[in-house]
């Protein structure tokens, strides 16, 4: 009968949990930079929100720049169109022209 070889079996036993912990130690390795990827300080969760921060951004200064434009055209109107003046003098401050009668209501 041939004599079994201990040491070979031990080696091979060592080397076979040898390569379970590598692959265990790589795969937690993973879950953490794939949990750092998504959740990490700079994540795709951070940057989800930060683009959608930009965009909100993006619409509140195109939103400004409409009522900027607008409002210059109200004051060139102001400082330059007759009709204009004559318009916010009636609503806001109640003058009429001469002979003219107004009448006050209160509105709801």
């Amino acid at each position: 009968m041939r004599k079994r070889n201990y040491i070979k079996t031990d080696r091979s036993s060592l080397s076979a949990r040898r390569k379970k912990l590598l692959i265990a130690g790589a795969a937690l390795f993973g879950v953490y930079l794939a949990a750092a990827f998504v959740f990490g300080e700079m994540g795709l969760v951070k940057y989800y929100r930060m683009r959608s921060q930009y965009r909100q951004l993006n619409q509140d200064i195109l939103s400004m720049k409409q009522d900027n434009e607008k409002l210059l055209k109200e004051v060139q109107s102001l400082r330059s169109d007759p009709d204009c003046i004559e318009r916010l003098a009636r609503d806001k401050l109640g003058l009429a022209r001469p002979g003219e009668i107004v009448y006050y209501y209160k509105g709801k």
